[in-house]
């Protein structure tokens, strides 16, 4: 991992940088069905020879061997907010959404993915900025943080330090709804610890 939550190479910007790599997981997947001899039961033999020929090719070519990727967390300025809204169809449900507009962030993002480019030139890559990103300014954000904010008092939040939501006693959240505004870096131990502490203040 890079630590640049500092700011100092994102003219301010905080962000935190890993190794994103992942295992062959096509390659387990169609290993397994080969080795158990299973096939698509619509076609029986058929699919199994379709099977060993993509597993063949697969081995052969390495489509992915030589991809790096790069997880990223940034310290963004965590002004988005969540609303129950009415659907268009039926008109009687409602959904949460999120309203969040990218602009505060975006010099975030924008020196994030420099240091991106920056690392592939080192490492003799060509760096690949996802069009999702690229067209849309879509993100993906596999640890969504906020939306039932800790806070001192119910005024200022949902859930007090230890995770009890103000007004009901009995009612707890432990999950990454409390954490109130990004961290900077992958949270998964953080909501762990949260979740752990918490349980340390039930009273059963």
């Amino acid at each position: 991992a890079i630590d640049l939550l500092d700011g100092v190479a994102g003219n301010g910007e905080g962000y935190f940088i890993e190794d994103g790599g992942f295992p062959p997981v096509l390659d387990h997947l169609l290993e397994s069905l080969l080795l158990t001899g299973k096939g698509h039961p619509r076609f029986g033999k058929a699919s199994r020879r379709i099977l060993k020929r993509l597993g063949d090719r697969l081995k052969k070519e390495r489509p992915l061997e030589n991809v790096m990727p790069w997880f990223a967390q940034g310290l963004d300025r965590a002004d988005g907010t969540l609303k129950l809204k009415r659907t268009w169809w039926p008109p009687w449900k409602r959904q949460v959404r999120l309203d969040w507009d990218i602009k505060a962030s975006k010099p975030m993002f924008d020196a994030l993915i420099e240091t991106h480019k920056d690392l592939s030139e080192a490492t003799g890559g060509d760096p690949w900025v996802p069009p999702t990103w690229t067209w849309f300014a879509n993100l993906a954000t596999p640890h969504p943080l906020g939306g039932c904010n800790m806070g001192p008092d119910p005024t200022r939040g949902v859930v007090d330090h230890r995770c009890r939501v103000f007004g009901y006693d009995n009612l707890w959240v432990t999950d990454g709804a409390v954490v109130p505004e990004a961290i900077g870096r992958n949270p998964s131990r953080t909501i762990a610890a949260l979740a752990e502490r918490a349980a340390d203040h039930v009273e059963i």
